[in-house]
């Protein structure tokens, strides 16, 4: 490399660094960093992410008005993505943050992430910090999976200050003075036998001392006397919100160490019991949480259950019955009677707090809160989605989830049952996704060029399925294939429907019309046609004969183009396996010139097999010593036919004996091989 060469990709180099660093508007990262939180890779989707307070660095200028807005602002950004992303509830978060004391800069970490996957129904955490420098403000963000502590996106970025960027640092917290002259009734005065006052303490310091002082007894759970010791002297402490966080620790404890004593099970029944709200108090499902840890769920526990997941009116719904109903292991009557007591009580309006929810949205939280329970995730659609009344978002929602049950189903019979359930929603349904729904399914289907990855796709879409569903929805794949504005999509589409016999008026023309076509002079008009011709799944067979007429047409005018038409031609005359020996001899004429024509003609040949195997033979009969080439590629189709071109064996042996090409006599000796096998 020469020593300009070498500066110009230096300079280039730092060229390019300079500008990546370079800072920008504040709307254009938190824009990015929004998209690369709606596409990073998750467990399931849409992924539970909740969104802490980003945080300042130690060298920054603290302000915990920028930090604010600047979590206002991304979770804004991300809320309008159901489908990829459902937010945990900032209050709630904040509130477990808090009952357990994280630190906000140690979220950045995994050990910290793993945590708080333990304490709240989420998969991910979202969590930042900034850095206040002279001229930008730098950002770092990160998505950690809460399950295996793995960072799943990163993001560092520049934010160019301006006033309005400055004016949050310059913000100071508002904190309110105390007022001496009141009684404060967390303040407890202490009073020892020498009559002095020890110095007050807060409820919240007492509170915590006995917290600490109760968890060294967690230590040592060796014997049923000391469980029961730990049991008794847990429940002298009611789990309210003050005081009652030990139980955090007695029911982390217990859950770890698979421990289930009777007399604490009720004491968190009869505390469950009595939260008015629980959607608004995280005690309520973590109870619930460590009473299924075992994944039973008794008489009493369903009640207690029951009663305060009746009262849950937000998007936590889901996560109650996937603790109550989805991950138990009832008898199926029984899990069958505790679905039907949930969606009378959503029927009836008397589910959810402060107001009750819909039936719809009853059955979206049932439908996620069973996303891991396939057998109750079809019954519960076969079931009540009769009933829904659904808007364009939650036809969406019950397509995407047949989608994903049908995906996930091993069964080849029930599967193809799903598959008429989806035909039957597509049909009855109109939205404005539907389009791209309908054809992103049908995509699944469609192989790629990595076999291990089409195995994978033949077991989980295997294509009879994709027939039956196109020919039930003949009518939506037709219109849906015009309803894309991108020009290749539309081809696709339009392939799609060609390929499986989905007929589009004024796009796809009818036999008929396809056959007046090719017997026309319109070149540009016949290309168009043979190539949705050679597409078809269905070969056309009533366009053999003038399939077989193009093969000795000319054109003056346009010698290239009426040379895709035959080399086309000679394609669909493969797929339908012709036996004329127009077409068969024309194939083998063009295997010489090496072209477009001679690679379709050898797959025609292939296809064709037997009824080629004479002409093919006649052929290799008249070859010359000259025609190697020609000599190796005849041998090479009638051994690829195998046993039934057991009539050219004679003619093989005899090139064999002969030849002295190495080429032609390998290929000789393997057709020889192929045919006898």
């Amino acid at each position: 490399m020469t020593r300009s060469l070498l500066a110009a990709l230096t300079i280039t180099a730092l060229a390019l660094q300079a500008h990546a660093q370079k800072p920008k508007s504040y709307p254009a990262v938190t824009q990015e960093l929004a998209a690369k939180i709606i596409a990073a890779p998750a467990p399931k989707l849409p992924q539970s992410l909740a969104v802490v307070p980003f945080t300042a660095t130690p060298s920054s200028q603290q302000s915990k008005a920028f930090g604010e807005y600047l979590t206002e602002t991304i979770i804004g950004s991300i809320s309008g993505h159901p489908d990829k992303l459902k937010l945990f509830e900032r209050t709630r978060m904040d509130a477990i943050l808090k009952e357990h004391e994280f630190i906000l800069t140690d979220l950045m970490k995994p050990a910290a992430a793993l945590k708080i996957g333990q304490l709240a129904p989420i998969d991910g955490i979202l969590s930042g910090t900034y850095t206040k420098l002279k001229s930008y403000i730098e950002v770092s963000a990160r998505i950690i999976d809460v399950t295996s502590g793995e960072i799943t996106m990163s993001y560092v970025g520049r934010i160019k200050m301006n006033k309005n960027m400055a004016t949050l640092f310059t913000q100071t917290d508002a904190v309110e003075p105390a007022d001496k002259s009141k009684n404060n009734s967390n303040n407890v005065q202490i009073t020892f036998n020498g009559g002095t006052t020890a110095p007050t303490k807060t409820q919240a310091e007492i509170c915590k001392e006995k917290a600490e002082a109760f968890r060294p007894h967690l230590n040592d759970l060796s014997t049923p006397e000391k469980i029961s010791s730990v049991v008794n002297e847990a429940v002298k402490t009611p789990f309210d919100k003050v005081c009652g966080k030990l139980h955090y620790d007695v029911m982390y404890a217990f859950t770890r160490f698979k421990l289930d004593p009777e007399l604490y099970k009720n004491f968190l029944l009869n505390t469950l019991d009595t939260i008015a709200y629980p959607a608004g108090d995280d005690r309520a499902y973590e109870m619930v949480r460590y009473l299924t840890t075992d994944n039973h769920v008794d008489a009493r526990e369903w009640k207690v259950g029951f009663a305060a997941m009746s009262k849950v009116g937000n998007y936590y719904l889901s996560n109650y019955v996937t603790q109550l109903i989805g991950k138990t292991d009832a008898p199926e009557a029984e899990q069958k009677d505790r679905i039907k007591q949930y969606f009378d009580l959503a029927a009836q309006n008397k589910m959810g707090l402060p107001r009750a929810i819909s039936f719809e949205f009853a059955y979206v939280e049932m439908m996620e809160g069973l996303s891991k329970n396939q057998p109750l995730r079809q019954y519960v659609y076969e079931t009540y989605s009769q009933r829904l009344a659904p808007d364009d978002k939650l036809k969406g929602t019950l397509f995407s989830e047949l989608s994903s049950m049908y995906k996930e189903e091993t069964n080849v019979q029930r599967k193809t049952e799903l598959i008429t359930w989806l035909a039957t929603l597509v049909n009855n349904n109109e939205y404005p996704k539907a389009h791209e729904q309908l054809y992103d399914f049908a995509w699944n289907f469609k192989m790629t060029y990595s076999e291990a990855t089409n195995a994978e796709i033949r077991r989980n879409f295997p294509e009879a399925d994709l027939k039956i569903l196109a020919q039930r929805c003949r009518d939506k794949f037709a219109t849906y294939a015009l309803l894309t504005p991108y020009p290749s999509q539309k081809d696709d589409r339009i392939n799609f429907c060609v390929k499986y016999n989905v007929p589009i008026p004024g796009v796809i023309p009818t036999l008929e019309e396809a056959d007046a076509i090719l017997k026309g002079n319109n070149l540009t008009e016949q290309l168009r046609v043979i190539k949705l011709l050679a597409l078809m799944d269905t070969p056309p067979a009533k366009l053999e004969n003038t399939l077989v007429n193009l093969l000795n047409k000319k054109s003056l005018e346009d010698k290239t183009t009426m040379n895709n038409i035959q080399t086309l031609a000679i394609s669909v005359l493969g797929n339908l396996k012709t036996v004329s020996p127009k077409a068969i001899e024309y194939m083998i004429a063009v295997l010489p010139h090496y072209g477009n024509d001679t690679e379709a003609a050898k797959e025609a040949l292939v296809k064709i097999g037997k009824p080629a195997v004479k002409a093919l033979t006649t052929r290799l009969d008249k070859t010359t010593d000259q025609e190697g080439g020609l000599q190796h590629q005849l041998i090479t189709l009638l051994g690829k036919i195998g046993k039934d071109a057991a009539p050219a064996e004679k003619s093989i042996q005899r090139i064999l004996t002969i030849t002295r090409n190495s080429e032609v006599r390998y290929a000789a000796e393997a057709a020889l091989q192929a045919i006898g096998n």
